[in-house]
């Protein structure tokens, strides 16, 4: 089984109801999942799943207040989803942001990297270079105790990010949308499992997630499945790597207290 930290969705597009589509995703091998949205809509899910969804709200941090933070928290979420700001992630001035974040032992949710268009607030102010890993390095720097996850590893930083996450004890990534999975293996085997020898503390720093929308018929986990096994596979991930990227440390990032 697996838990995919990283989805999006909204509980209206369902055409059953949740419990039947709960059951159907377990029947895929995803026993939870981590849905990413607006506070309205990942709450309602978390409360008509509560079993399932791991509510993570995103929100516009250039008007976001530590508050708003706290009160997010309080009604249930398990973490805060940090995405396209004015500027860099590792600027002082959000500092606010994710002490309120530390102060609750939540996990501060970062998008690194490309963002499509589609997921910018507003396109003509988008930079992606405020979203790099070295970002999250400078951030992490100040604020050591927050717990990070970098969704999509950094694209296309793909070394930068490995880098980070190596060096940072606070720092894990997810491999999600994008185009990580196109890549080619040697690539990441490269980082894993450099001269064929595996790094333990790199694969350790991984969360499975597929970046796919759930509530929806085409929710298809399949491909991010065997991309995730054919790595694993490749740098001779043991079963109990292949346990803790699956499921174990979001287990331990998002649920020790949901």
């Amino acid at each position: 089984m697996r838990i995919d930290i990283h989805v999006h969705g909204a509980l209206s597009d369902l055409t059953m109801s949740p419990d039947q589509y709960a059951e159907r995703l377990r029947a895929k091998g995803i026993e939870r999942a981590g849905l990413i949205g607006e506070l309205s809509e990942v709450l309602a899910a978390y409360r008509a799943l509560p079993d399932y969804v791991i509510p993570i709200p995103w929100f516009d941090m250039d008007t976001l207040s530590p508050v708003q933070i706290h009160d997010a928290l309080d009604a249930g979420a398990a973490g805060i989803k940090f995405i396209d700001p004015r500027f860099s992630y590792g600027d002082p001035r959000y500092d606010p942001l994710y002490r309120a974040v530390h102060d609750r032992g939540k996990i501060a949710v970062f998008h690194t990297g490309y963002l499509a268009p589609e997921f910018s607030r507003s396109p003509s102010h988008t930079d992606i270079t405020l979203m790099r890993p070295a970002a999250i390095d400078a951030l992490s720097r100040r604020h050591p105790d927050l717990k990070i996850l970098m969704a999509h590893y950094g694209n296309p930083w793909w070394e930068e990010a490995w880098k980070i996450t190596w060096s940072s004890p606070n720092v894990y990534a997810d491999l999600c949308g994008g185009t990580a999975i196109y890549r080619s293996l040697n690539m990441w085997r490269g980082l894993f499992a450099p001269n064929g020898t595996l790094d333990p503390v790199s694969i350790s720093k991984l969360l499975f997630a597929t970046d796919d929308r759930i509530f929806e018929e085409a929710y298809d986990p399949n491909p991010f499945c065997e991309f995730y096994d054919e790595l694993f596979d490749a740098i001779g991930a043991s079963e109990a790597q292949r346990e803790q990227v699956n499921r174990g440390n979001a287990i331990r990032l998002f649920l020790s207290d949901l």
